[in-house]
């Protein structure tokens, strides 16, 4: 147990963080991944190499592929279902905002729409995270090794300090923890749990 605990920023643990997921092909870890430059969501496998995407658009469902003829530079982008009228479409380079012509892909299956984690899955292909337990029938769950580390040693801690002095206008990470877990009753029981998840994985 930990004498004191600093706490860190709400949002330090989320889902634009990289997450460690159960891979649907062979049942070991893979990691889901979030590149905000592209917008897209990456499932890759270190095991069995098993890879996917899926693409931020909301109602969106369609990506454009295309080449920039001033730049050189391929590019991929969404465009609203509303604009779509054929196999191709001009889009604007993101790189030096030319306008140019892309071919059209119906992706509508594989776009994603941002939530937060829940149910014990990632948001985007909803494949189970691979650290989760259960305690007196509440659902744990952690997105990756160092959220996991986080809510040990946030739990375990005799004195826990929050990440601002003024927490009324900073929040932190532990604020949206259920109540379930931060209750001093539970606190050691959930703490030996998720320290057995640590050390079996």
């Amino acid at each position: 147990m930990v004498k004191s605990f600093k706490d860190v920023p709400y949002g330090a643990f989320s889902f634009y963080s990289d997450m460690t997921v159960v891979c649907p092909k062979c049942g070991k870890a893979g990691t889901v991944r979030f590149d905000k430059e592209r917008k897209i969501a990456v499932f890759r496998c270190g095991a069995c190499f098993a890879e996917k995407e899926a693409f931020s658009c909301g109602n969106c469902g369609f990506e454009v592929t295309a080449q920039c003829t001033s730049t050189g530079k391929y590019f991929r982008t969404t465009v609203s279902g509303s604009k779509i009228h054929g196999q191709k479409i001009k889009v604007r380079c993101p790189y030096c905002n030319e306008l140019v012509t892309g071919e059209v892909t119906d992706n509508r299956k594989e776009h994603i729409i941002f939530s937060d984690v829940r149910n014990g899955e990632d948001p985007y292909f909803h494949y189970p995270l691979y650290f989760q337990t259960g305690y007196k029938g509440k659902l744990i769950w952690a997105i990756n090794r160092e959220h996991l580390q986080y809510l040990i040693d946030y739990l375990s801690a005799e004195i826990r300090i929050p990440q601002s002095e003024n927490c009324n206008t900073m929040l932190s990470q532990s604020d949206k923890l259920p109540a379930f877990m931060k209750s001093a009753k539970n606190r050691e029981g959930i703490v030996k749990l998720l320290t057995k998840l640590r050390d079996s994985r």
